[in-house]
């Protein structure tokens, strides 16, 4: 290390021993280096979060249709006006406050750029022959996991096409869709994260992200990632799907009926929707209404179906319509 640091090389074995504590340093400067950048994205990730809520609040409080309108009493009616005349006087401060944290922000973030010399890396450089082997095993990995579901092999094909490049983004996608299908969700999001980094805007990742968070549970950030899929691509029906049992989980039941049905508009036989829809109507009682729509019979879930049926007789007892529709779904059980 010595002959390192004063620019010249010497054989000198007596040495060698510090190679082991040189690479314990190197693995301990990764690790610290991943809590960190966790750490960052956490506070990102919170941030946007205040933002998705101001900007939610500003068209709950400001955003009605004239048949929303209508529906309000003289007092609301009165108020909604009010608010109406006074949003002009709010724009231009909020404007000026927001751009002014912006440039804040972005001034910060250069700042701290130029202090770790981030320009200045140099000894990271891929050989034409490693890209090109990185990109034959992603291949490979790509098929175990997409065409014959090996989600195991398929890790660890795409482990060895990234030790080769480590910026390739379409394996570290790959390899955190193979993490979720395992339910590694956890696992699955530090992956997804990385090939976010290198390519922010792409939809597979970013829906792979917000489906991790739904399958932890954490249905609030997982709408925050479904939201940036749809500002890229609104009529993603998946996605659509994945917010409308987010907010059917957080027991936000008319919410998640409005994001079905607009699923439901671009593939009106999607299963995972009617699901959606048929829970967060009977979740609201409105037995009725999801029995109109058929959305489990249709679909053949006879099961959730006969609950529905079972709930709404105990409601109207004798009505006929409900009790044929009940005797189909047993018939229907039968031949399963």
């Amino acid at each position: 290390m010595e002959c390192n640091r004063n620019g010249i090389h010497s054989p000198h074995h007596q040495n060698q021993y510090e190679l082991p504590n040189l690479f314990e340093r190197i693995e301990k400067v990764e690790k610290e280096c991943d809590h960190l950048i966790n750490k960052l994205k956490q506070l990102m990730d919170s941030l946007y979060q205040q933002f998705n809520s101001l900007i939610l609040g500003i068209r709950n409080k400001y955003q009605r249709s004239k048949e929303q309108f209508l529906k309000f009493n003289l007092s609301q009616m009165n108020s909604f006006f009010t608010e109406t005349i006074l949003f002009n006087s709010f724009v231009s401060k909020i404007d000026i406050q927001m751009t002014q944290a912006s440039n804040n922000f972005q001034d910060s973030l250069k700042n701290v750029y130029e202090d770790l010399k981030l320009t200045q890396l140099n000894y990271y450089q891929i050989s034409a022959q490693d890209i090109q082997k990185s990109e034959e095993l992603y291949k490979k990995g790509y098929k175990l996991y997409w065409n014959e579901k090996n989600f195991k092999e398929a890790i660890n094909i795409l482990d060895q096409a990234l030790i080769l490049n480590q910026q390739h983004q379409l394996a570290l996608y790959s390899k955190a869709e193979c993490l979720r299908m395992l339910n590694q969700y956890k696992e699955a999001i530090v992956q997804v994260d990385k090939a976010l980094e290198l390519n922010s805007k792409h939809q597979f990742s970013l829906f792979c992200k917000a489906e991790c968070l739904r399958g932890l549970d954490q249905y609030n950030e997982a709408i925050i990632w479904a939201d940036k899929v749809l500002e890229i691509d609104p009529k993603n029906q998946f996605t659509l799907n994945t917010k409308a049992e987010c907010l059917k989980m957080l027991a936000q039941y008319n919410e998640a009926i409005i994001w079905a049905d607009k699923a439901l508009e671009i593939d009106p036989k999607h299963c995972n929707s009617f699901s959606t829809k048929g829970n967060s109507l009977r979740l609201l009682k409105k037995y009725k209404e999801a029995m109109a729509d058929n959305v489990y019979q249709d679909q053949h879930q006879y099961q959730e179906a006969l609950i529905l049926y079972d709930k709404a007789l105990k409601i109207i007892p004798n009505n006929q319509w409900v009790k044929e529709r009940k005797n189909e779904c047993l018939e229907a059980l039968k031949k399963k």
